[in-house]
């Protein structure tokens, strides 16, 4: 990706400070997406400030957030807030990062491949695993806190959230976060994971837990010539997603082939909803898409995903995109 340097200003100071700089890099799209019911024109240009820096003992940190992350007027959607971007300091010791990051088990682990011209948000994002902690997930409780450490072959993960309600009045419902979200997002909401890697092949193990729920991922992906496959599953314990219905599990499985600059990929997912009284609600989706680079940061590219609910009286629906991705 190219990034026009915004300042490259090295910085003597006392503070120890022996160089700094910020980047600016950005992102794009224009195509058309079909909802279910229409086709639809789509785009969209972001630009993320990338800032860097190193202190005289090595000690590197540095943060990034993208403007539309930047809204001085709402403390729920605001880099400033803690709540959007992410801030990080790293060294001999690993990397400690706090802002809107993922839980330790997605860091780990990850999601399915993304697929199509929206990276599959035209379908609500079916291939992004429901972890119980980071990502946006705890946005209430302010920042995550994620640690990182490698040794060898082997990496570690903790995360965390600290268990206080921001309590900023939200104008959108008229009360507090204490009010409207209820006891748990007072609760401290944390998560820990291991990832093996071994060059062509990795697993990872993650752990979460967020007052009563709970929950144990496993994952793997290996890649062997212009192949790829990728397999997750995650077990939930006292998650409740309405009146008698608890989220049991996930399973999901993707794959990919490149050959020169085509990339078809694929995924499949299906979780299975426990009903008190009535019989297992099991949602799925399943999609595949494929990327043509154009070369200098352009991407064609489009997907079909079909998501079935599983509810009765309800149609399963397909989707679709194309379009040409920019990376600037």
């Amino acid at each position: 990706m190219k990034k026009f340097l915004f300042a490259t200003t090295a910085l003597v100071m006392t503070a120890g400070v022996a160089a700094a700089e910020v980047a600016i890099s950005g992102d794009g799209r224009m195509g058309l997406i079909y909802d279910g019911d229409d086709v639809q024109f789509a785009s969209r240009a972001r630009v993320t400030f990338t800032l860097t820096g190193e202190s005289d003992a090595g000690l590197s940190f540095g943060g990034s957030f993208r403007v539309d992350q930047q809204d001085w007027n709402n403390e729920f959607r605001s880099a400033a807030h803690g709540n959007r971007g992410a801030v990080w300091i790293s060294g001999t010791y690993g990397k400690l990062s706090m802002g809107d990051v993922v839980s330790a088990s997605e860091a780990a682990i990850g999601d399915l491949y993304e697929i199509g011209y929206t990276n599959g948000e035209v379908a609500g994002d079916p291939e992004e695993i429901s972890y119980l902690v980071g990502d946006g997930a705890n946005r209430d409780q302010g920042p995550t806190i994620l640690y990182e450490y490698t040794v060898d072959n082997i990496s570690f993960y903790a995360s965390a959230t600290d268990g206080v309600d921001t309590t900023v009045f939200d104008v959108t419902r008229g009360a507090d976060n204490d009010d409207t979200l209820g006891a748990l997002s007072d609760k401290v909401a944390y998560s820990l994971a291991a990832k093996y890697d071994a060059g062509n092949w990795w697993a990872g193990l993650g752990y979460a837990k967020h007052d009563d729920m709970s929950e144990i991922s496993l994952g793997g992906e290996a890649k062997f010539n212009q192949f790829s496959v990728k397999g997750v599953f995650v077990k939930y314990d006292d998650v409740f997603v309405g009146a008698g219905a608890e989220f049991d599990s996930t399973i999901g499985l993707a794959a990919a082939y490149q050959a020169d600059a085509l990339t078809v990929k694929g995924f499949f997912r299906q979780d299975k909803v426990d009903v008190v009284g009535g019989s297992d609600i099991k949602p799925r989706a399943i999609g595949i898409g494929a990327d043509y680079d154009l070369g200098g940061g352009a991407v064609l590219a489009g997907g079909i995903t079909n998501v079935d609910s599983d509810l009765a009286g309800v149609d399963d629906e397909t989707v679709a995109d194309f379009g040409v991705k920019f990376r600037f």
